[in-house]
């Protein structure tokens, strides 16, 4: 089965809260899409779309997809720009992407943004002391790309699912630098 989360800590321990929401899963086969609080799915078959990935690449560590805002070029399509405010415009590069790579992927060997990762309870749990012990005095910042290199220090892959492109406002206004959000 597929969740859906949106991690949130009042005390803004990200880790605490991502932990919360895998122990909900009720079986380690289960999978939870975790997203951050300031993107949004611009197709409406979001849910069909991440499970045809799972279904097709089952032995995926983690699952992230292009955003329209990242500071990782990995996980942004080229092209794409990124200080665009207008939702009709990302609207439109989502359905592009999507008739023109949807099931198509690409593995990363490196850190990603944490904008989506889709992971498995049973891979949650194989890396979860791991990722705890790292961001033990991290708040938000930084949680996702301890996430990363556990997956990858399991020698379990990172993929990037090439036809699923969401909205990530990242600090549109605020500019990219912005940490107001942290404190």
């Amino acid at each position: 089965m597929l969740f859906f989360f949106t991690p949130y800590s009042f005390e803004k321990n990200l880790f605490s809260a991502i932990d919360t929401y895998m122990q909900l899963l009720p079986v380690d086969q289960d999978w939870a899409v975790l997203m951050d609080g300031d993107t949004a799915f611009l197709r409406s078959d979001f849910g069909h779309q991440i499970q045809r990935y799972i279904d097709k690449f089952p032995d995926t560590g983690l699952f992230t997809c292009y955003a329209s805002r990242c500071h990782y070029q990995i996980q942004t399509r080229r092209g794409t720009d990124m200080n665009s405010d207008s939702i009709l415009y990302h609207r439109q590069q989502a359905e592009s992407i999507y008739r023109s790579l949807d099931g198509h992927i690409k593995e990363i060997d490196r850190r990603i943004a944490g904008h989506l990762m889709v992971i498995k309870k049973e891979t949650w749990l194989l890396i979860r002391d791991e990722v705890k012990h790292y961001t033990m005095y991290k708040n938000i910042l930084g949680v996702d790309t301890k996430i990363s290199y556990a997956i990858l220090n399991h020698n379990l892959k990172i993929r990037l699912m090439r036809g699923l492109y969401i909205f990530h406002y990242l600090r549109l206004m605020e500019g990219f630098n912005s940490t107001k959000h942290l404190t």
